[in-house]
């Protein structure tokens, strides 16, 4: 306590000595406000406080306002009042005066700036008090026990000056202790019970009212050790009957059986009160008579009943016991994330457990298909006369053709001729596997050099990963957002209604988006988790939710049933589409998709399959589904983009790719993610002002690894997600940079509706040149629920 007064004391100085006598006369005329109005009663009632005759405290009060608080004239004032109330003689007077030394001693420490030294400051209040005491006891005849008692009661003095601040932050602006604080609840409640007690009311004592309200209101708040302590302080302080023993006794064993019932709330405590009292009083008790009488106590229950939640809550904000609670809430959140990550490793394990086998034994890297296609160009297709076809004008193509090539090389394909393009069009065929020969020795051992450093590395890399994702999930879940309704409560409430048993509700609201982990006893018949759980969530949280079955005893065979519901967010898309084919083709290789997840989030889709025409199609719509589905399983973009590659170059007979371009957009937080491998540019519109998201990889189905680039943007309410192929690019594009030109004519296109600016963007497409290539726009436009 002493070294925490001791860092404020170079600022109280400092502050104390730019202050005039006339800014403190101003001082105590601004004091009509509320923060003064608080400082004057708890002032007033410290003055009040003594034991068994000792006044210490309106001492410790205006010192503790003296080193903490600019404005100590009113607290002076009124600790003073307080005492002259209590003791109601001129003997209040050295009380004064002690106040009085203890300001010139303090004037006297600010004049020699000796701030520093606080233990003089703790002496000077000692002191104070010790020479107002030998002052006042010299008008009488003074024995070693009057000595004793003003020893006592200045060392009191001294203590509680440095004890008050941290039991009273929000009046000294301190960090709450909780010692602190417990001693100047005791000081408090002592002057209380003593202000009561001469107020009785149709034969009802209010002090023992308050007593028992007291004992009752503690025991609730913070379990058995509170009622208990709380029962001692107020029958120490005495009840209006004559014995304190057997009122001490009786209020201590009455609040210890009273909090340990605080798990059932405000009937539990009640309940837990009257049993120890019917137990103390007629096994123990031998004065054969009542101690509390039954309307102290009826009235003293009816206040308990009466009181407030939100005022429960508060005071167990600030009295309650935080290590027990805080240690018992991190564990359940552990519990909780933990069985999460056992039901997404067994989801892992049975869509591992279906998935296709690769047949490489190997990963080709996208540096082995570059040094090969470069050297190629550079040795091989320099002089040839193909060169502008196979490189400006079907790269994509030709490369996927060499990559074949290079698999054929390697013994990694089961085909045996030569990919199309050499056959129909290619003479040089065999200078090019001279390249891939050359490039493949050096890729050998370059690769099983690499692949034992990159083993050893993603194994260290995985286990650091999940290890930090694990703690940073617990940490995060230790500080949440606030909201101001009882989501627990009310749910809680809800269930109950329903006839359904559940042993906790945890709600987070985070991200403007609700997670509430519920811990029921398992379904009997009825199947509660499917149909009635979300049915009253939603009605409690008044949102669209997605439910989630983490753990289901009668799959899993443990003894609990384990749920999260996740809302939905407070925006909506609405979705346009436009498209054309190529000219000469019925059917558009373009395919296109849009959904809405679980959790909030909506998916935007477009694919470009190779070539045009059904195949191109067919190609499309397979990558789309699969994505899809993978999406709505709860995979991320990156890992559903990397498995859809693999999965098509698995299926694929025909060295076929697609590019794939998707938007996740979640619409709670308003965040969307880009995610591009081989699409053009997608376009954000913010009113007039347009954002530009490009991409920068290879399609899907060309190479075995591929690196999607990922762009993440913040989205409200009236923005446009404007998606499209590379035909509608290539069709803007003309003399000039396509990309410019479409933000040029989305800033300058004004209207609020998906489907007319997905035909507009088509429309101007179309009046730019003839359709050489399939064309599809995809426009999703964001609004907000009412």
């Amino acid at each position: 306590m002493i070294d925490r007064a001791q860092l404020k004391m170079a600022d109280v100085f400092v502050q104390k000595s730019s202050k005039s006598k006339t800014e403190a006369l101003l001082s105590l005329s601004a004091g009509l406000t509320k923060e003064a109005i608080n400082v004057s009663i708890f002032a007033f009632l410290f003055g009040m406080a003594s034991i068994n005759g000792l006044h210490p405290f309106a001492l410790s009060f205006a010192a503790a306002n003296f080193i903490y608080r600019s404005n100590f004239i009113i607290p002076t004032v009124f600790s003073y009042f307080g005492t002259l109330v209590t003791i109601k003689s001129l003997a209040s007077v050295r009380y004064l005066g002690a106040i009085g030394i203890f300001f010139i001693i303090y004037t006297l420490l600010n004049r020699t700036n000796r701030q520093n030294q606080l233990l003089l400051l703790g002496l000077g209040v000692f002191l104070s008090n010790v020479l107002a005491g030998l002052i006042f006891l010299r008008a009488y005849e003074i024995s070693p026990y009057d000595i004793f008692l003003l020893l006592a009661e200045s060392a009191m003095a001294c203590i509680m000056t440095f004890i008050i601040p941290g039991g009273m932050p929000w009046l000294f602006k301190e960090p709450i202790q909780s010692t602190e604080r417990n001693i100047c609840m005791a000081v408090l409640a002592g002057v209380i019970l003593s202000i009561a007690r001469n107020f009785v009311w149709l034969g009802v004592n209010v002090r023992d009212v308050i007593g028992v309200f007291a004992v009752l209101l503690f025991a609730l708040i913070d379990g058995a050790g509170a009622g208990a302590a709380a029962g001692i302080i107020v029958g120490i302080t005495g009840f209006s009957f004559s014995l304190s023993p057997w009122s001490t006794a009786i209020m201590a064993f009455s609040g210890l059986i009273s909090g340990s019932f605080n798990k059932l709330g405000k009937i539990g405590v009640i309940t837990g009160f009257s049993l120890g009292y019917l137990l103390y009083n007629f096994y123990v008790n031998s004065m054969g008579e009542a101690i509390i009488s039954l309307p102290v106590l009826v009235i003293a229950f009816l206040m308990i009943l009466l009181l407030p939640q939100n005022i429960i809550d508060r005071l167990h904000l600030y009295l309650g016991s935080s290590s027990n609670s805080q240690s018992h809430y991190l564990e359940e959140r552990a519990r909780d994330r933990l069985y999460e990550l056992a039901s997404l490793l067994r989801e892992m394990g049975g869509a591992f457990k279906d998935s296709l086998i690769k047949k490489e034994s190997r990963i080709l890297s996208a540096e082995y298909l570059g040094l090969v296609c470069q050297r190629a160009q550079l040795e091989v297709c320099s002089d040839c006369g193909m060169r502008r076809i196979c490189w400006e004008k079907e790269p994509k193509r030709t490369m996927a053709s060499f990559y074949t090539l290079i698999k054929l090389n390697e013994g990694l394909s089961d085909k045996k001729d030569l990919p199309f393009l050499f056959k129909s069009r290619c003479g040089r065929a065999e200078s090019i596997k001279k390249i891939i020969k050359q490039q493949s020795d050096i890729f050998k051992v370059k690769h099983q050099m690499e692949n034992i450093i990159k083993t050893n590395q993603k194994l260290i890399q995985l286990h650091f990963s999940k290890t930090a994702d694990m703690i940073k999930a617990l940490a995060d879940g230790v500080w949440e957002e606030e909201y101001e309704r009882n989501i627990e409560g009310e749910l809680s409430e809800k269930l109950s209604q329903m006839d359904i048993s559940v042993e906790r509700v945890h709600a987070d609201y985070k991200n403007r988006r609700f997670c509430v982990d519920i811990v029921k006893t398992p379904c009997t018949s009825n199947k509660h988790c499917e149909m009635l759980v979300p049915l009253a969530a939603s009605d409690v949280l008044g949102r669209k939710i997605s439910t989630k079955v983490i753990d289901c005893p009668i799959k899993s065979g443990s003894s609990k049933c384990r749920l999260k519901i996740l809302t939905h967010g407070t925006l909506e898309v609405s979705v346009g589409v436009a498209g054309v084919a190529k000219e000469g083709q019925s059917i558009s290789g373009d395919g296109f998709s849009f959904a809405e997840f679980k959790e909030g989030k909506y998916m935007l889709a477009l694919c470009d399959g190779m070539g045009v025409g059904e195949k191109a199609a067919e190609h499309s719509e397979k990558t789309l589904a699969l994505i899809e589905r993978l999406l709505e399983a709860g995979y991320n973009q990156e890992t559903a983009l990397k498995v859809t590659n693999s999965a098509m170059q698995a299926i694929n007979t025909d060295e076929g790719f697609s590019t794939m371009d998707v938007a996740l957009i979640d619409t709670a937080s308003g965040k969307v993610k880009f995610i591009k491998a081989g699409a053009p540019a997608s376009f954000i519109k913010h009113g007039t002002k347009i954002e530009i998201i490009r991409g920068g990889s290879l399609p899907v189905g060309i190479i075995d690894e591929v690196a999607p680039k990922v762009t993440e943007k913040n989205l409200r309410a009236g923005d446009m997600v404007i998606m499209i192929t590379d035909g509608v690019i290539d069709a803007f594009s003309g003399k000039q940079n396509g990309e410019e030109m479409l933000k040029k004519f989305l800033a300058e296109t004004k209207t609020t509706n998906p489907q007319e600016m997905a035909e507009k963007i088509l429309k101007k497409a179309k009046e730019q040149n003839s359709i050489r290539d399939d064309m599809t726009v995809l426009v999703g436009s964001i609004w907000e629920k009412r």
